[in-house]
């Protein structure tokens, strides 16, 4: 008999609250309450794969503050996020005023990191202002994390006037330089303790630490701004040239364009307190974590999450990006998500049903999942309700119809319910024949009958037609079972009849009505809904922040507070959900039941994308009177 093995998170030990950002080309994913900033990454094509550029025992980058000569703390800083994405913080001493803003400019590859300080008071003041760094290691990530045996080289660039850093195996892996919005000439910096032009290689366990700074005197009132520069390219002269494109164009115009767009894009445009504010920053988090372009090819790819936070980052997987992170990218920008649906007509079509992908769409974690199957033809009908482009409807899309209706032939059992593998929680399942699954298979063979029609193809789209409908009957008669609060949906059932109570957050039976299979009135569907919010549902945590779990992460899942928020007790969710820290606002897997910090899966990407969705659902319909 086969072995049931899990492969399940470990839970977060973690205190420190991170303020990610980013965009399509670059990650800072743990910039920590300090204000510094640990690691960034970008994404490799021929590595299939995340490259990170980490500090060692000191942060990579670090923000320092001189006041009269005399070094001051920074800690205690009050954090926003301007436009409920950009991390901006303020710092106040005796005398004066620190403030520190991090963006990553739209289409640019590199980040912006804005000091500014300010007298206040009585008399001029001498300031330092600048940052401390320390590179320590050059790590390629997918699920994990593990360090390159390359080396870590830096020098001073004399024609751009840039600090600049490479990493090789041989030839270059990935490289960044550094430059700041006043010249060099006019600064104080050291790269490697001192100002030589010759090449610096760290042994191994050693850091290239490198400072760079500028000394000012303000009269009361005044201010002064100083902008670090991080770019970053294949090769070191490519990222000295993008730190040289980032200062021709200046820090002011970078930030306003970027705010421009934030605004523009925003997918809840008036604010509504915390619940806007948790909206968009999911969203913004799941545009820009959970879908990147290549450094090396500039070929745009999807993951999970571009976090080493996560367990498993760096790596796709069909269901999350086509049923959790593309109905809220779908809310931000109508071509990103169209983008969603090219990649997976070309790139990760052959491999959408297996388990995980390399970001590249070859096969990584194999095990054949039935909701990936289906994934992007729910994605597809979202799409095509919102946007009502038909134009998309082609001869790819048609050639991926025949495609997933042969292969959905194979997974036919002989109760003419269609089987699985691996569950929704990407583990061994028990009875082959899941409720959620099979309404999945109906909801898609209802998409492609419709592209069938569409496209000329009208016998074969009553033929599906038809089979949707004969499913829908099957899943009824097949399976519905006696529960404790009457009659209810089984979570699966397998040859013999027999059914299974149970319910998994990654695919709920919660959402049965939300993909249109029956109506929130249905009374089978309220006993289901009512047994799975119950102690009836031994998965089911109580606490503060109460809701359902499952074996594959015993916590409340947030996934779960979405369903809620949808289709259930949306006051109680949003309460939870406006009340719980999340991963410092940002969606999780699981939160602890008690403080609703994460629990396990910080930093998931494309679970921020079904947050940010379904509280786009929730606020069309009005904030309740008790979360006002």
């Amino acid at each position: 008999m086969a072995q049931k093995i899990l492969t399940v998170p470990e839970t977060i030990t973690e205190e420190l609250d991170y303020y990610p950002v980013g965009n399509e080309w670059i990650a800072l994913p743990e910039v920590n309450q300090f204000g510094k900033v640990e690691s960034f990454n970008v994404i490799s094509e021929y590595h299939k794969g995340m490259l990170e550029v980490r500090g060692g025992a000191d942060p990579l980058l670090a923000p320092y503050l001189t006041v009269d000569g005399e070094v001051q703390e920074l800690t205690d800083l009050s954090w926003t996020r301007l436009e409920d994405w950009i991390p901006r913080f303020t710092l106040g001493g005796s005398g004066w005023k620190l403030e520190g803003t991090v963006f990553c400019p739209n289409g640019r590859r590199g980040f912006v990191y804005l000091l500014s300080v300010t007298n206040t008071g009585p008399t001029k003041r001498r300031f330092t202002l600048g940052w401390r760094g320390s590179w320590g290691s050059t790590l390629f990530t997918a699920f994990s994390s593990r360090r390159s045996l390359g080396s870590n080289l830096a020098w001073y660039n004399r024609w751009t006037r840039t600090l600049t850093f490479e990493h090789r195996a041989g030839l270059p892996v990935a490289a960044w330089a550094l430059g700041l919005s006043q010249p060099l000439a006019e600064c104080q910096w050291e790269l490697g303790g001192g100002q030589g032009e010759e090449e610096i290689t760290s042994a191994p366990g050693k850091t290239i630490d490198f400072s760079l700074g500028k000394n000012v005197e303000l009269l009361p009132g005044d201010s002064f701004q100083l902008a670090l520069y991080l770019a970053a390219n294949r090769e070191a002269d490519g990222a000295s040239t993008c730190v040289v494109d980032l200062q021709r164009r200046g820090w002011s115009s970078l930030l306003e364009s970027h705010r421009s767009w934030l605004q523009a894009k925003r997918p809840v445009k008036q604010i509504q307190g915390r619940a806007s504010y948790l909206a968009n920053l999911n969203g913004f988090f799941s545009c820009f974590f959970a879908r990147a372009k290549c450094i090396d090819t500039e070929n745009t790819v999807l993951m999970t999450t571009r976090s080493p936070r996560y367990y498993v980052s760096a790596a796709f997987w069909a269901r999350d990006a086509y049923l959790w992170s593309f109905p809220g990218v779908l809310h931000i920008d109508q071509e990103v998500a169209r983008e969603y649906l090219e990649l997976g007509l070309t790139r990760y079509w052959r491999n959408l049903a297996h388990h995980a992908l390399y970001i590249d769409g070859t096969e990584l974690y194999p095990g054949f999942e039935l909701d990936e199957l289906c994934s992007w033809f729910l994605a597809l009908d979202q799409y095509l309700r919102e946007t009502r482009d038909w134009d998309f409807l082609d001869e790819r899309v048609l050639e991926a119809c025949w495609d997933f209706l042969e292969k959905l032939e194979a997974c036919r059992g002989q109760l003419g319910l269609y089987k699985t593998f691996l569950s929704p929680t990407d583990d061994p399942v028990d009875y082959p024949y899941l409720t959620y699954n099979n309404v999945l298979v109906w909801k898609a063979l209802q998409v492609s009958a419709g592209v069938l029609e569409r496209l000329g193809q009208r016998e074969k789209a009553e033929e599906v037609r038809s089979e949707s409908t004969a499913l829908h009957r099957r899943i009824q008669e097949l399976c519905i079972t006696a529960g404790p609060l009457g009659p209810m949906y089984a979570w699966a059932v397998n040859d013999r009849g027999e059914a299974q109570l149970l319910d998994q957050p990654p695919g709920s039976l919660q959402l049965l009505a939300y993909y249109g299979f029956c109506s929130q009135d249905d009374p089978v569907y309220r006993n289901t809904v009512q047994w799975i919010q119950s102690s009836h549902n031994p998965d089911y945590i109580s606490g503060r922040f109460s809701a359902p779990a499952c074996e594959h992460a015993p916590h409340p899942w947030v996934l779960s507070l979405c369903y809620e928020l949808i289709g259930g007790d949306r006051e109680k969710a949003l309460g939870q959900l406006l009340a719980a820290p999340l991963d410092n606002g940002i969606a999780c897997e699981t939160i602890d039941a008690e403080t609703g910090r994460a629990k396990t899966g910080a930093a998931f990407a494309t679970c921020a994308g079904f947050l940010s969705h379904s509280l786009f659902l929730a606020l069309q319909e009005g904030l309740p009177a008790a979360v006002e």
